[in-house]
């Protein structure tokens, strides 16, 4: 079967190869894979600098999407024809994340799903969207449970105000969300033209971060003068000092990435005296996911999707992630 390989790190070691099919055993699910997408982690294995240690050469990519073609005997939660999408933490099923669990991570350590067929733990993936594509449904695993959940644990509802920072795919997850969920959302971004189409897509207020460095202040102003509820934090330590000042007292910084730096020096005078919750958060649980999918078919939420590339044009899309010039999710589409 057709694949993709990552032999060594660094882009130019990405190479298409041929693998056995596989065949699933009493506990797996054969998937045929039709879809996937694009997370900085995943661009993070590529380059060597993943948080886990891995083993050479691995099937990237964390997040897809496909149709399951054959059960093993004790499976009991798909069917041949069911649409899936995988399911990152795989074996977070309910509750809280406990240390036993960690690295079992799909897209490395485990092998990823830049491949025609791949067979996994039934508790390993989730029901697809019923009107989503397999391009769609890639889109969910990581950046929309991670949006979902930190809105979730923030306990966001109408008439609260949300911070979002940049227009990646968590942060427009997010403000989704919160729409769905009758909350405001101020978006930052560097660029005028991202803020005019996030603008479109629901977005009350937009900050270009460029022409004021010190935004903390603005956001205050625009939520009303007391901050914000949820700080959607992805960049890490080189906003949140920023991000502390335009949080609201009592209210929450969920730290979800470190793409400004991962290590922060905090200001903790506003902190303490504000009562903010800093929370770590990576994804949820596999119950907190089938959650949200519902709450995607009631709420007849899509996905945004920059760009879709074919199974072949992988290194092209890593390239457009590192770059960062995409507004919402890079996908691939294994039937181009």
């Amino acid at each position: 079967m057709r694949a993709i390989q990552l032999s060594a790190f660094g882009l130019d070691h990405l190479e298409s190869t041929d693998l056995p099919a596989p065949r699933p055993g009493p506990k797996e699910v054969l998937v045929r894979m039709e879809a996937a997408s694009l997370n900085f982690r995943d661009r993070m294995l590529v380059d060597g600098q993943l948080y886990r240690g891995v083993r050479l050469p691995i099937v990237p990519v964390s997040d897809g999407a496909g149709t399951v073609q054959e059960v093993g005997e004790a499976v009991t939660r798909f069917k041949p024809g069911d649409r899936v999408t995988t399911f990152y933490k795989s074996r977070w099923i309910a509750g809280a994340m406990r240390p036993e669990w960690e690295g079992a991570e799909i897209g490395g350590p485990e092998p990823g799903v830049m491949r025609e067929l791949a067979c996994f733990d039934e508790y390993s993936l989730a029901r697809a969207p019923a009107r989503f594509s397999a391009v769609q449904a890639a889109t969910l695993p990581i950046a929309a449970l991670t949006a979902w959940q930190a809105l979730e644990m923030a306990r966001v509802t109408s008439g609260q105000t949300v911070l979002l920072l940049g227009t990646g795919g968590v942060s427009l997850f997010a403000l989704q969300f919160a729409r769905l969920r009758g909350a405001r959302a101020i978006v930052l971004s560097s660029s005028d033209d991202k803020l005019e189409r996030a603008t479109a897509l629901g977005a009350n207020v937009g900050i270009n971060y460029a022409k004021h460095p010190q935004w903390g202040a603005l956001v205050r102003e625009a939520s009303g003068g007391a901050g914000v509820d949820l700080v959607v934090e992805t960049i890490g330590a080189a906003t949140l000092a920023q991000s502390l000042q335009a949080v609201r007292m009592h209210g929450v910084v969920a730290v979800l990435g470190w793409l400004g730096g991962n290590e922060a020096t905090l200001p903790l005078t506003p902190m303490v005296l504000k009562r903010v919750r800093l929370q770590g958060l990576s994804v949820a649980s596999l119950e907190a996911h089938e959650r949200m999918v519902a709450a995607i078919e009631a709420g007849g939420l899509e996905p945004v999707i920059d760009h879709v590339y074919g199974f072949g044009q992988l290194r092209e899309a890593f390239e457009q992630l590192g770059a960062g010039r995409h507004f919402g999710k890079l996908a691939i589409d294994f039937t181009r």
